[in-house]
């Protein structure tokens, strides 16, 4: 769960920590006093806080703050753990004077307004990295939220090739960042659009026969920016000389790698939007119940077909104005639901999946009800202008380090 953070007087960017402005840190440092969380060290600059159920919560490059729940055996725990987190951060944020938002991209703000705020390595090598590239790098870095979902408890293997598949339902679905820098975009998810510039040697879908090997050559093409010298220009990680191709090398490597689905012993489908905690059963149960039912993933498959990036690409700038899209995205929430409710109550009680239900209803509305219900959540400004986005071994499916 990822969220923007806003002075609540000014609107601007919030840092994470300041004597003479508002800002996140004392506000999280409440939460972690409330909720019984550790304050650890300092490895990127900034504190990291774990919960008693091994949940975490850190801050992202532009100051954005990502909680990561600890894992549960049901939908239902996750939503509980997220729904206290998210009213506990919200509440002590704003007695700080601070708002957090839980939108895809900033609304108002173009990269100069969103510093990067972590001085750490590997952000500064990162961003230094993306900018030969063009501006979605930083934009992606420090101004984009998504809700990250992360399922294991199934055949990761088997799943790779659906999960990648329903990408572009993901994004079109809960697509929630329709403005940037002050003026509506056109994109139903400017996030997503922002992806799709960042960097297509380590973003994007990975596709084959061969879940494994396809991972593997797409890791080993991408540019190790964090190996070798500040100044070098990165080479792929499969070029790179015995001194510097470690196992520890590698497993920073792949963390550096941000496709729409990550493998780490479970998946995780990182195209969707942050959206409100209310849409989060939605979410949630979507994912689960196409890919841990196999009755649903079989159907599923037959209506999604291969991985498309052309598929992927019309989902962030369309959304469900997208015939293909809209056609699937009704009967794959049923599709959903239905699976949900074979894994039975002990996954998706009934209570979640009428909670879901209720959520999709909204969703999938139009999408001139949806733009306008996003546009009403942000305060109007002055338009500016807005930049465009112009292995290994099977391991790595099955241990969750790196």
């Amino acid at each position: 769960m990822e969220l923007l953070a806003f002075d609540t007087a000014t609107g601007a960017v919030a840092p994470i920590a300041t004597a003479d402005r508002p800002s996140t840190l004392p506000a999280v440092r409440t939460v972690a006093e409330e909720l019984g969380w550790e304050e650890g060290a300092r490895s990127k600059g900034v504190p990291r806080f774990v919960a008693p159920s091994g949940g975490a919560l850190t801050f992202e490059p532009g100051g954005q703050l990502e909680y990561a729940s600890a894992p549960h055996p049901s939908v239902d725990a996750v939503l509980h753990e997220l729904r206290t987190v998210h009213h506990a951060l919200m509440t002590r944020c704003a007695d700080q004077g601070v708002t957090l938002r839980a939108v895809g991209i900033d609304a108002e703000h173009s990269p100069d307004a969103a510093p990067l705020q972590i001085d750490a390595d590997r952000y500064r090598r990162m961003n230094a990295y993306f900018a030969r590239i063009g501006p979605a790098g930083a934009r992606m870095m420090r101004q984009t939220a998504s809700l990250q979902l992360c399922l294991g408890g199934i055949d990761v293997e088997a799943g790779w090739r659906l999960a990648n598949a329903i990408a572009p339902w993901l994004v079109a679905i809960f697509a929630n960042s329709p403005r940037y820098a002050g003026r509506d975009t056109g994109y139903a998810s400017y996030r997503a659009e922002t992806w799709r510039g960042v960097d297509p040697l380590r973003t994007g879908l990975v596709v084959g026969d061969d879940a494994v090997s396809a991972y593997a050559a797409f890791a080993l093409a991408a540019p190790a920016f964090l190996a070798g010298g500040e100044d070098a220009a990165p080479a792929p990680f499969a070029e790179l000389s015995d001194e510097h191709a470690t196992d520890e090398a590698l497993a920073v490597h792949l963390s550096t790698l941000f496709p729409e689905v990550r493998p780490r012993g479970y998946l995780e489908l990182r195209s969707a939007d942050a959206v409100d905690v209310e849409h989060h059963a939605a979410a949630m149960t979507f994912v689960v119940g196409l890919l841990a039912d196999d009755v649903s993933a079989r159907a599923a498959l037959e209506i999604v077909g291969e991985p498309s990036t052309a598929l992927l690409r019309a989902a962030g700038r369309s959304g469900l104005k997208d015939q293909q899209l809209a056609a699937g995205a009704r009967d794959l929430v049923e599709l959903a639901l239905a699976g949900c409710a074979r894994l039975g109550s002990s996954v998706v009680s009934d209570a979640v999946l009428a909670d879901a239900r209720r959520s999709f209803a909204t969703l999938l509305r139009d999408d001139a009800t949806r733009d306008r219900a996003q546009r009403q959540t942000v305060p109007p400004s002055s338009p500016t202008t807005v930049l465009g986005p112009e292995l290994l071994s099977s391991r790595w499916f099955v241990s969750s380090d790196a």
